[in-house]
């Protein structure tokens, strides 16, 4: 099997993860309030669901870790271009990504495909996955302000009504965790308007005006080739 087959699938896995992941929220929308029988239907599909998706995150996660790891590949990081520091390179990709429409965080994002990302000095371009969207926008807010950062494993605002943090100092204390450091995990399990949710309270949370942050997308791109 040659690298070309590894990295499809290790795209086609991080793709379906991320759209199933929408999927219940789809489901929501489709429900009816006011009828019970929908209501009763459409809860326990989605309860069935969440614990069977569950399994598959967590076994194809740890196949996509195995693959990357015996190989060494990431295609997630091939394309990926970043900036926040060289201005002539940042404006570089400011303009390559300007040839497609940006988004913003006040739109829906279900079954979409991230591309990039511009916020205040950090241009972003090559991405695949919202969780690497996330991720290295975490990174970003690192560099904005080290301290406040770290302190988000405390921080009351990303820790759930039923006590599930967002972010933890174990990765034990997460559903499924994607390591940031040794001592700073992320909760994963998101489907890309709960992430999209979560950028919104950091960027408040960090003083930042969410309608600064532009989104560009592979379906945006994909249509200009």
């Amino acid at each position: 099997m040659t690298q070309s087959n590894i990295k499809q699938i290790l795209d086609t896995l991080e793709m379906l993860q991320e759209q199933l992941l929408s999927l219940p929220d789809d489901m929501i929308l489709s429900i009816d309030p006011r009828d019970n029988d929908s209501l009763q239907r459409g809860a326990a599909f989605i309860k069935s669901f969440n614990e069977n998706l569950g399994l598959f995150t967590e076994s194809s996660r740890k196949i996509a870790l195995q693959l990357k790891e015996h190989f060494g590949i990431n295609p997630e990081e091939e394309e990926l271009e970043q900036e926040s520091e060289n201005h002539a390179r940042r404006e570089r990709i400011i303009k390559e990504l300007d040839n497609s429409a940006p988004h913003y965080l006040t739109e829906d994002f279900t079954y979409k495909r991230p591309y990039g990302f511009v916020l205040e000095n950090n241009a972003f371009k090559g991405l695949k996955t919202w969780k690497s969207l996330y991720m290295h926008l975490l990174a970003s807010l690192e560099r904005t302000d080290a301290q406040k950062f770290r302190a988000l494993v405390n921080e009351e605002r990303f820790i759930s009504k039923r006590g599930k943090p967002q972010f933890a100092a174990s990765e034990q204390l997460l559903r499924v965790a994607e390591k940031y450091d040794e001592h700073f995990f992320v909760e994963v399990n998101l489907s890309a308007n709960m992430i999209r949710n979560i950028i919104v309270e950091l960027l408040q949370h960090f003083k930042i005006q969410p309608e600064t942050m532009k989104i560009y997308l592979r379906e945006d791109r994909n249509a200009q080739d």
